[in-house]
């Protein structure tokens, strides 16, 4: 969706600010009407604009998309990611332990830390927490949500690679149930004294 035309992306400037327009109050861009039509019907075929009678609009898919526009230079703006990172504890006696998980896929591979996750569209933080945990981990507990961490990763020439915004979640386990080895991770229960000896790891908010 990211790779419409600019005149593609004129017209849905135009739709913003003027709904309901014209064939002709949209064609700013003074090309003529068959190279015109084609962009019109681009985005039609796409569901981000209506025709009803002789008048354009966006559609909800449209108005969505919208969004993420920058109406300045008519281009699409990155947004950061909104994840959840899930602090599992689980207490022994007098011992506190934490599920922590081995990450086996790219990027990160083979780095310890708390399991996270991506927060769905429509999903409430800690209804994302406790999918993200029973699919990784199989654990379950009471949850509450503690702070947030912005976390911006850059490449040795500064580049920025991620840009996220992690809504941090204890979870106090009653039963333990953790799923040692699942699809890219490993899991395991550590005391704060093991998880800071370990390495490489990538977060550290025990």
């Amino acid at each position: 969706m990211n790779d419409l035309h600019t005149v593609q992306m004129q017209i849905l400037r135009e739709l913003i600010f003027n709904p309901k327009s014209k064939f002709s109050q949209l064609n700013i861009a003074g090309i003529t009407n068959d190279h015109f039509s084609y962009h019109i019907k681009v985005l039609i075929e796409k569901g981000l604009v209506k025709k009803e009678g002789n008048k354009y609009s966006l559609t909800t898919k449209g108005k969505m998309f919208s969004t993420k526009m920058d109406t300045s230079n008519m281009t699409t703006e990155k947004q950061p990611k909104v994840s959840v990172l899930v602090r599992p504890i689980l207490i022994k006696g007098n011992k506190k332990y934490y599920a922590i998980q081995q990450r086996l896929k790219e990027p990160y591979y083979g780095y310890f830390g708390f399991m996270c996750g991506k927060v769905k569209w429509g999903e409430k933080i800690l209804e994302a927490g406790a999918r993200e945990l029973e699919e990784e981990m199989g654990l379950h507990g009471d949850m509450s949500l503690d702070f947030e961490l912005h976390e911006m990763v850059y490449d040795k020439e500064g580049n920025m690679l991620e840009d996220k915004y992690f809504h941090c979640i204890t979870v106090i386990i009653k039963e333990d149930t953790l799923v040692i080895k699942d699809e890219g991770c490993e899991n395991s229960w550590m005391t704060k004294k093991q998880f800071m000896e370990i390495t490489p790891k990538y977060h550290n908010e025990v």
